[in-house]
């Protein structure tokens, strides 16, 4: 399927884009070969391939919540509240940015 310069006028004023002539060409002749190749995809026989709902067969390999662990002991939560500019009870404070 080729696209018209017409198709493509279109296209770049949907995307807001500024063309001059001689790049409507250019893009006409490109996504038609973009149509062109998506289009020989679907001449592929997909029958007997299943559906994929990822890219990948990995899986999450991150190490499980612990949440009887901290990170820090009481000695290292102090050093680092008092190291703040700014705290209240056992909390960073800091300037609101909402109103």
């Amino acid at each position: 399927m080729a696209l018209t310069k017409q198709e493509v006028e279109k296209i770049s004023e949907l995307a807001r884009l500024g063309i001059n002539e001689e790049e409507k060409e250019k893009f006409a002749e490109d996504l038609s070969l973009v149509i062109g190749y998506v289009q020989k995809l679907s001449e592929v026989n997909i029958e007997k391939v299943e559906p994929m709902t990822g890219g990948t067969n990995v899986e999450n390999i991150v190490r499980k919540d612990n949440d009887n662990k901290d990170m820090a002991d009481n000695e290292m939560k102090s050093e680092i509240l008092n190291a703040a500019p700014s705290k209240e009870d056992n909390y960073f404070k800091v300037p609101s940015i909402l109103k």
